[in-house]
């Protein structure tokens, strides 16, 4: 089942109908009591009868509230951007900058002969993704974050077992 997308205006109308709604059901629910009284006199209904009237208390018009005034001007938010351009760090990307001769592959030559956009693409994506990013941006990242580190550690083992079954059975013509 898709969600609906709601904004603030629309939930408060959706809640004002379901309170409506609830408000109806519980009067009519006491208009058939009244209706039809009980004759156990054991259960008194008059101790809890309601002090406000039922749809008396829903609001009938929204007021949204004043909209703030911006503290920020255009001059201090162009000296924060000259500021951040200055101090050459770029908070806003994930990826890291490559190096210089893989991005200079980009102004040599088109697309189209194999040089170019394709030839950066090509060698950025040899690169692994540690070099790539500052952190793993994915979940599938974590899983192979940092694995050279990891597989340096293991050796193969000293008293394992070979393949001599295959190296003598099978044939060498390049069927197996």
């Amino acid at each position: 089942m898709s969600r609906i997308a709601m904004d603030t205006r629309a939930q408060n109308s959706w809640k004002e109908l379901i309170e409506k709604e609830a408000a109806t059901r519980i009067a009519c629910k006491l208009k058939q009591e009244e209706v039809s009284k009980n004759e156990d006199e054991w259960f008194d209904r008059t101790k809890y009868k309601l002090k406000k009237p039922l749809t008396g208390n829903l609001p009938t018009s929204l007021k949204f509230p004043p909209r703030p005034n911006r503290t920020n001007t255009i001059e201090e938010i162009e000296r924060l951007t000259e500021q951040l351009k200055n101090s050459g760090e770029n908070i806003l990307t994930d990826m890291r900058k490559p190096k210089k001769n893989v991005q200079e592959l980009l102004y040599e030559g088109f697309t189209k002969e194999g040089k170019g956009r394709y030839q950066y693409l090509k060698e950025r994506k040899l690169e692994d993704p540690e070099n790539k990013y500052e952190y793993p941006l994915l979940n599938s990242f974590e899983y192979g974050w940092k694995l050279n580190e990891v597989a340096q550690q293991y050796k193969t083992p000293t008293h394992g077992r070979g393949r001599i079954v295959e190296e003598s059975f099978f044939r060498r013509n390049g069927v197996f």
